[in-house]
Formats: C-alpha cells, structure tokens, sequence
C-alpha cells in the first residue's frame, strides 16, 4: 500500500521496497515491447552499466555538493569540497567516452540539421542490419550563441556588431508586426528573415545512421532518408504529407510545420511521436468558446533578455507571428507522429493541446493503446489518453489509428495517495475552483463569454475573484455551476463533436475547470518496463504566475527548503489496468541537499530506463540560476527556498538511480554537462551499450567563451555557502567558466547544439 508513506518525508529504502515491490526488476516483463524486440521477450544486457545487484560499475564523477551515495572519504566533506572547478566539457566517469555524431549546422545529404536537440529516438531500419533511423527534437532558439554562429551555419548575419538590426537594438526590441502598419521597411524585413530562419532550426530531424564494426555509431552522410520537419515546412521532406487527426482537425486545415518540440517516445509499431512545448512563446494561444483565434491576441515580436556583455537578447518571442505569413496558433501544442519510412506528419489532437513536454505509452494485446503525458508548466497536469478500441498487435502499424480516437483524462491526486482521471468530455461536470490550495493562490480557468484564460484567486497574480468568475461562469451556461458540464463552457450552437474539439484545444484550462490537480512542472513520465507503473518527473514545485501547485500533493511548494527543486513520483493504476480511472501514487524520490532529506539534485527532467529497468535522470536547473552564488544570506534572496539557491547544484547532470539492489531509489551522478546547458534525450541502446543523449543550448547565458569582440573574462570564481550532511555550512570557492565551447573546445568557437553517443572505452 502507498499510503504509508508520508509525502513530506524522504523515502527511505525500506518505505521504496514497500512501496515499488521486491524484486520487480530482477525479470524484464513479456509483455513490455520495446522497438527493439517482439513478442518473444528482450534482448539481454550485454555490458551493464549496473550490475544484477543494483551495484553501479562505473565511479561517479566529482559532484560539486554532497551526495547521499558518496564513497566513505577520510577527508571530510568540508575540505574536500572546499574547492570546484566547473568544466566546459560533458565530464564522465573513468573508462568512459563520447562521440559527436551531429551538431548544428551539420550537413547530411539534403537536409541541414538543427539546433538546441533535445527528444532522440532510435529504430532499426528493416532490412539493413546495425542501421538506424535517429530522430532528434530541435526545441527552441538560444539567442545568444545563435546569433553568434547563424552567419557561420547559413551564411547570414541577422544582427550588426552592436547587436542592431536594421539600426535597432535586439535586445528590448517589442514590435507587432500584424498591426504595426508604419513599421520602418528594413526592420520589418529583417525580422521576418530572422524569424524565418529561426523557426527552419526548429522542429525535428531524421537521420540515418548506422552502427560501426568497433560498436560505435556514425550518421551516413550522404544518405538520402534523412529529412526534417520545421516551423513552417521542411526539407527532403514533402508539406502535402502533413495531418490533423481527432475531434479538434476541422479547425485546422492542413498543418504548417511543428516546432518548440521537446520531449517524446519510439512507439512499437515503428514510428516516432514527437511533443510541441512552449509554443505559447511563439505564436498566440488562446481561442473562443467556438474554437476560434481570440481575437486581438496578438503575439509580439520581442528581444527579451538582460543586458548582457555580448549586446545580445537571451530569447526570442514571437517567431511565428513574425513571419511574412504568419502561423496559426491553433495549429500548435499538440502530439507529433512521424513515420520515418513513408515520411508523414501526424498531428493528433485526441491527446490534447497543451505545453506537451512527453508521452509515454503502454501497448498490450487486448486493452487500449494508454499515452502519459506531462504538461510542463508550473501547475500543469498529468495526462492519460485512453483509445476507444483496444490493441491486436502492438508491433502493427495500424495502431496509429488508435490515437485518433479515445478519450483524455487529467489526474486528480488525493491527499490519502489515491486519485483518479478526470475524462476532458463535454459531459464532465464543472467543479468548483479552489485556488486556496495552491501555493499562490492562484488558478488560470476559462475566460467567458470572450475566451482565452484568467488567472482567478486571492492572491497578488489573480486577475479576477473566485466569485465573479463563478458569477460569470453561470451567466454564460445558465446554469448553477454545479449543474454545468464542460460543454457548457463551449458555443452552445456547436454539436458535441464540435464542442469536443474546442475542450482539447483549451484543455489545460478546461482540467483546471473539471477539478484535475495542477501540480508540479510534470517534464517527463515513463511506464516502468516491468511492472507498468508510471514515474513522474515534477521538475520544480516552486510557482509563478504561470500557475501553483496543490500544496497538499506538493507540501514542498510551502516552505523554504531544497527540496522544492522536484522530485519523481510513482503512480500505479488500479488493479494494473492501463485503462483504470483510479490509481494510487507516491513519491519515489526527492531533490535537495542531503541534510534536508533529499537526494543532491535538482529539477527532474528527461527519464529513462535501462534494458536492466534501471531508472536515468537528467536535470533541468534553469540556465540562469547555473552556479549562481549562494551565500545563504535572506537579504539577498538565496535561502533554500528561493529560485536562485537552485545554483548550488551547479551544472546540469545525468543520475542513475538503481530500482533493485542496495542502493534502489539512490542517485549517482553519472555524468556533468558543459556549460549553460541541459542534457537531454538519453536513450538507450537495445543492447545497452551506447546511451545516446543531446547537449542542448551550451553558452545559453554568456555564448561564445572567448569571443575576441566581446569584453568578459573567460571565468570567474564564486562563493558558495554549501551545507554538509549533518547540517553544517562551510564554503565552497567555485570557479565557473563563461560561456561555452563545446563541442570543439576551442576558445572563442561558437557552441553548439549536438547529439553525442556514450559508451564505455575501457572495459
């Protein structure tokens, strides 16, 4: 049973084994299929990275704070991390090595490859042994190395050595360009060129590669399968070939393009699924009661950023807008399908529009197809779809058609560790908001009669009363609100298909108005290979008024400890069956600093297991906020339970957290990234031998390391203010790079976003 455990203290081990079952990862389930095998079982583990005993056989890599898993030192903790050099580079244990196998700007047959990778994907290629199809997710733009390398990629400079363009500054510049009529020629024209180009680094990438005789992997260069999929188009890659599927397609047209793409999943009948995030930043939200543009929601073009040495904004807005044709906002936020063989692009918007940053699917013969998923913004929600007909066979290609029809569901935790999925149906019932449970007070819900969204609450970030929206709500429907349903909140001339479309278009703010739980910056979910349970990345449980999370799910959010920096929690469905509207969760385990019961890391983000059913984490600290020096003073805001104390966790990283053996539910730190970066993407081999991972956005904060135009120093040291395992402080001098070069290493070379393939170099 989950519910004895308290989710506001650490797991222990003894409380995980109760709580995951002995014993669950000693056999790789039948039924679990991965792209690699068929029905018949797995493929085994030739070289473990962890051996059957839970054991890892590899050494962490130096950590610049405590972990609970360290080795015991004769040196104490305090001396031995007196001093940390961070280093621009993806640091990995002893015996072990990478290999570049593409990086922006790269060159493959007909296509260009993009930038910030972060989703990869692996599929044998039928017919051609040790052949691949990769695909590889390019989420958004960085716009400092960006700007510093596009000239060198496509052989065009968007901005002057002052960081102008067209005469003005980047950096601060806000121009509409859909209603600016009197805007200055050249600039209207070089922004749209900008956004143009920017958007055609975005999307995905399929790339043919091949497995070398020493083990290694390559791209084949010349090929000509490689092809991508961008903002507004692609390459070897035909637009007529584009789809919407499900309820909400009659609104759409023909799609686009597909670009802020993060996460996503190999599916077993061969093909890739692929989630656009963040595309709010982009291209405008928000639609009508009747699935309609809002009108005047109108996305600006904007530099946003601090000022910066480099004269450069940090990130761009309004990329879509700021096309000579701009993209409809409607046509984004939704589950990507691309089949690499016959080059199609499916959209299906029976798995709802929203910030998608994952899906996570479980195929078995004879119950519906079930995707997870995770909308990754603070209080976002779980999500599970549920297809209307079952699976026959889950290596055929004609489940494809199972995701075009089912229903989806929003999770709904209870504080007992029970919950249940709430359908997104026009019959569902409304419940009655409470924004009082969440940390700021605070709930984003429907806008009537106009559309769009409100924040509505008691605190600073509310833009209207729990009362007038409920008064606002039934002046819409004609109804008290505990009589109106969700289709009431949709044009009452719509059918229920049509109205069925409008709620998975508006699905985030229709879970809010159903009672699902906003939780905790859900980033990646994975179904557990062997017992099908489903393990929750919440990346961050601190708030925003982009939303909060339930403080009595995330008791974390309240207080100001380390542990409001994520955790992973564990949901196991009703009698195991992936179509039960009931479940039971718990958390698996907690980030922080040692001495507050966590676990040493920070931010929660990609997951994946290993043929061994091991669990691997990266990180997600927000690039700002990387080595941001603590000196735990409250005055300057870096008491634990502030955003900016994150930074003592350094650079982002890669765990491995063993599910069997002494150590189950014990992270170790397997590797360290370069600067400014997120690792992302880690995927496995079907022998386990390689894990394949993207370095995304190096130098996001500062570019190019040793850029001669630009007057910084190449590092600087801090002081950090760390605190050892039993609660007492001492100093750490840290000495961090600015900026990055990697992949090259080379000072003043631009950084680049790139895919690298890890594996053992010494036995």
């Amino acid at each position: 049973m989950l519910s004895d455990m308290s989710c506001d203290v650490f797991v222990s081990r003894r409380s995980f084994l109760r709580y995951i079952g002995y014993g669950t990862a000693a056999t790789i389930a039948s039924g679990w299929l991965s792209p690699f095998q068929s029905t018949a079982g797995t493929t085994p583990l030739v070289e473990s990275w962890i051996g059957p005993d839970g054991v890892p056989r590899f050494t962490s890599v130096r950590y610049p704070l405590p972990l609970p898993t360290d080795s015991p030192d004769s040196v104490p903790v305090n001396q031995r991390l007196a001093e940390y050099d961070v280093v621009d580079d993806l640091i990995l244990p002893e015996g072990w090595g990478y290999e570049v196998l593409a990086k922006w700007g790269d060159r493959f047959g007909p296509i260009v490859f993009g930038t910030s990778a972060d989703y990869t994907g692996l599929l044998p290629i039928r017919n051609r042994p040790n052949e691949y199809f990769l695909i590889v997710n390019h989420e958004y733009i960085s716009a400092r190395p960006w700007l510093q390398g596009v000239e060198e990629v496509h052989g065009q400079a968007f901005v002057d050595e002052k960081g102008c363009i067209a005469g003005h500054r980047l950096l601060g510049l806000e121009v509409d360009l859909l209603h600016n009529h009197d805007l200055d020629p050249d600039l209207k024209e070089g922004i749209q060129n900008l956004c143009a180009r920017a958007l055609s680094d975005l999307g995905l990438s399929v790339l043919h590669v091949r497995r070398r005789p020493d083990g290694g992997f390559e791209v084949v260069a010349d090929s000509t399968l490689h092809f991508r999929v961008h903002g507004y188009g692609g390459q070897n890659f035909d637009p007529r070939m584009m789809s919407f599927t499900g309820p909400a397609a009659p609104w759409l047209g023909r799609p686009r393009g597909t670009f802020s793409n993060c996460s996503g999943a190999t599916t077993p009948w061969g093909t890739f699924l692929s989630c656009e995030e963040n595309f709010q930043d982009q291209v405008p939200e928000f639609v009508t009661p009747s699935g309609t543009p809002l009108p005047d929601d109108s996305k600006l073009f904007r530099g946003i950023g601090e000022d910066h040495p480099t004269g450069l904004p940090y990130e761009f807005e309004g990329l879509g807008t700021g096309l000579d044709d701009p993209l409809d906002g409607r046509q984004f936020g939704w589950v990507v399908e691309v089949d690499p063989v016959l080059k199609t692009l499916r959209k299906h918007t029976c798995l709802g529009r929203f910030r998608h940053e994952n899906v996570a699917l479980r195929v078995e013969s004879g119950k519906p197809l079930v995707a997870y998923m995770g909308d990754d913004r603070r209080g976002g929600h779980v999500w599970k779809f549920v297809s209307e007909e079952p699976v026959q066979d889950p290596t055929s290609a004609q489940n494809t058609r199972l995701l075009e029809r089912g229903t989806l569901y929003a999770a709904r935790f209870r504080p007992d560790f029970t919950g249940e999925w709430v359908a997104l149906t026009p019959q569902t019932p409304l419940s009655r908001p409470r924004p009082e449970q969440t940390s700021g007070n605070l709930l984003w819900l429907p806008y009537r009669p106009q559309g769009g969204h409100v924040a509505v609450g008691i605190g600073k970030s509310s833009q209207m009363s729990l009362r007038r929206w409920i008064s606002q709500i039934e002046m819409f429907t004609g109804k008290p609100l505990d009589q109106s349903n969700l289709g009431d909140l949709c044009d009452p001339g719509l059918d229920v298909t049509a109205k069925q479309g409008v709620i998975l278009m508006d699905a985030y703010v229709m879970a809010n108005a159903a009672g699902a739980t906003p939780t905790a910056r859900p980033e990646d979910i994975e179904v557990h290979p062997v017992d099908q349970s489903v393990y929750i990345a919440f990346t961050d449980s601190t708030g925003s008024g982009d939303g909060y999370p339930d403080v009595s799910i995330f008791p974390d959010s309240q207080g100001e400890n380390s542990r409001q920096y994520g955790a992973i929690y564990r949901l196991v469905e009703t009698d195991n069956q992936p179509h039960a509207t009931t479940f039971t969760w718990g958390r698996f385990v907690a980030s922080g600093e040692v001495y507050e019961q966590g676990s040493g890391f920070a931010c929660a983000d990609n997951l994946v297991f290993d043929p061994n059913a091991n669990l691997w984490m990266v990180c997600d600290i927000s690039t700002p906020r990387h080595n941001f020096p603590v000196t735990r003073q409250l005055d300057d805001k870096t008491n634990p339970g502030n955003s900016g104390f994150v930074g003592i966790f350094g650079n982002n990283a890669i765990f491995c957290i063993p599910t069997t053996g002494p150590y189950t539910g014990q992270p170790f730190c397997f590797g360290i990234g370069p600067m400014e970066c997120e690792i992302t993407g880690p995927t496995f081999t079907e022998d386990g031998n390689t894990l394949i991972a993207a370095i995304q956005h190096p130098g996001e904060l500062h570019g190019t390391r040793g850029q001669q135009d630009v007057n910084q120093p190449t590092e600087e040291k801090r002081r950090m203010v760390l605190t050892d395992p039993d609660g007492q402080t001492f100093t750490q001098i840290r000495t961090v790079p600015l900026g990055s070069n990697f992949p090259s290493g080379k000072l003043g070379d631009v950084p680049k976003s790139c895919v690298v393939a890890i594996r053992r170099t010494k036995k």
